[in-house]
């Protein structure tokens, strides 16, 4: 016991004297805009992290608590979070001695041309055989002294990665939550275009039974009357297109969902019920910590840094200590007598001379992978700019569009009821009715799409503001000593 406690201290302060190879690591350098450029109220807030809330509908907000349980892209990502914590704890375990025991029973015979070996636990000799009996227990340790920090270095890439992981899961939520978010305001939406067409199409079929019986009255003629039975045609084609797209709609939320598309049925029918969200959006700074893709570009980019340490650490020498201790004898009441006990001790020193520039190959290797991943680092910061410049951009002018389109519908519509009253007055021709018609159409369907826009504009900036993510995530479970 005295030789294990010594191998034991020799372990630790042989571990107490590696070295690492890993790179000091520093975070890219990308300049951060002070300000946004697109001025909005609120600067310097961030939403919360249940933003879809804000949109005042009970509907969606059950939506998204069944997503959060049912979603398979979500799950998926929980699943590679565990498939992180298990190779962290591969990793690690290089980092701690190994201990394994092993133990044995043998009877052998020999004399008059035989010998036979079996399992037992006696012994005896007759008729000039000999039979012998032995008996042996073991137990070995393993410790791989980590000298320039090889062990370490993959550990902390493994635990860094599962961080890494965690991040992704943040990223997948909230692409789901907005994804939901849209697909639902988009499904409003196109009830109320279809309520609208709907509306339009009793109006144009209202022009053609009123043409029809002008026509027998001798009023108009057969080419008026076939020019508004088309476009009555092309508004029932409008409709049952918009009925598909609503179903198409519904299923792609379904599925968001985790449910079967068959059966599946929303309650809500009109955008006009939900509240539109005001705008807020913090320092361009503190976009950096709460986006989890940033943060997982960093986590990975901090892995392949632990990579390159591991990377270097290989072109160096290995020390593995091994000590053995054990009993054998040839009966099992001696077996753990003073006399029967046996030990030993190993050190084996292990240094890579040639191998054909495999090890150098792969560090140069690393290094390039880490410095693929600084650019892509320094790219998705870029990108994270660009993506909530653009959506606050889009709350403005998005607001402002559907300003114009209400406006242009409400003129289209007074300018409609105005030809119509003429036209049975008979001072203005079918063909100004049927422009006028055509307007009101295009109008109320632009009017109902800007509508949706201001809706999407404010999902894209809750995403491109990272979902009011705070920076928090579950703590690993694994730790590296």
């Amino acid at each position: 016991m005295t030789i294990l406690r010594s191998t034991a201290a020799a372990m630790v302060a042989l571990s107490l004297g590696a070295c690492s190879m890993v790179p000091e690591y520093f975070r890219p350098n990308v300049e951060a805009p002070q300000n946004w450029d697109s001025r909005q109220d609120g600067a310097g807030l961030w939403p919360d992290t249940r933003w879809w809330q804000n949109f005042r509908s009970a509907e969606l907000d059950a939506l998204i608590v069944e997503a959060q349980a049912n979603n398979a892209d979500l799950r998926a990502a929980v699943a590679r979070i565990r498939q992180a914590e298990a190779q962290a704890k591969i990793s690690g375990a290089a980092l701690y001695p190994t201990l394994g025991s092993d133990g044995s029973a043998t009877r052998s015979r020999t004399g008059r041309g035989t010998s036979t070996t079996s399992t037992t636990t006696s012994s005896s000799a007759t008729s000039g055989q000999v039979i012998r009996n032995s008996f042996a227990g073991n137990l070995t340790a393993g410790y791989q002294v980590d000298l320039f920090g090889a062990n370490a270095a993959t550990a902390d890439a493994a635990l860094t990665r599962l961080e890494s992981s965690r991040y992704d899961r943040e990223t997948v939520a909230i692409t789901l939550y907005a994804d939901i978010a849209t697909g639902y305001f988009q499904l409003l939406s196109l009830r109320d275009r279809i309520r609208l067409a709907n509306d339009t199409l009793r109006v144009a079929v209202g022009v053609l039974e009123l043409l029809e019986s002008q026509r027998r009255l001798g009023v108009t003629t057969d080419y008026e009357v076939a020019q508004q039975r088309s476009s009555v045609a092309t508004q029932r084609a409008t409709v049952a297109a918009l009925e598909q797209s609503e179903r198409q709609a519904l299923d792609a939320l379904a599925v968001l969902l985790g449910r079967n598309p068959q059966g599946f049925r929303i309650q809500g029918s009109s955008l006009s019920a939900l509240d539109l969200p005001p705008v807020t959006a913090g320092l361009p700074s503190e976009l950096l910590l709460r986006r989890p893709d940033l943060r997982k570009a960093e986590s990975d980019l901090r892995a392949a840094n632990f990579d390159i340490g591991a990377a270097r650490a290989a072109r160096f020498p290995s020390l593995d200590l091994t000590a053995r201790a054990g009993t054998q004898s040839g009966t099992t009441g001696a077996l753990f007598e003073p006399s029967t006990m046996i030990y030993s001790i190993a050190a084996s020193l292990t240094a890579p001379i040639f191998q054909g520039g495999k090890l150098e190959g792969q560090e140069e290797l690393t290094r390039a992978q880490s410095q693929e991943l600084v650019e892509t680092y320094r790219g998705a910061i870029l990108s994270a700019f660009r993506d909530t410049e653009d959506a606050l951009g889009a709350t403005v002018n998005t607001g402002r569009q559907y300003g114009f389109a209400t406006e242009a519908f409400e003129q289209a519509n007074d300018a409609y009821r105005i030809v119509e009253a003429r036209y049975r007055a008979g001072t203005v021709g079918f063909l100004d009715l049927l422009d006028a018609q055509r307007s009101v159409f295009s109008a109320n369907d632009s009017m109902v799409q800007a509508g949706l826009s201001r809706f999407t504009a404010s999902v894209d900036l809750y995403k491109a503001l990272g979902g009011g993510w705070d920076g928090s995530t579950v703590a690993p479970i694994i730790t590296r000593p």
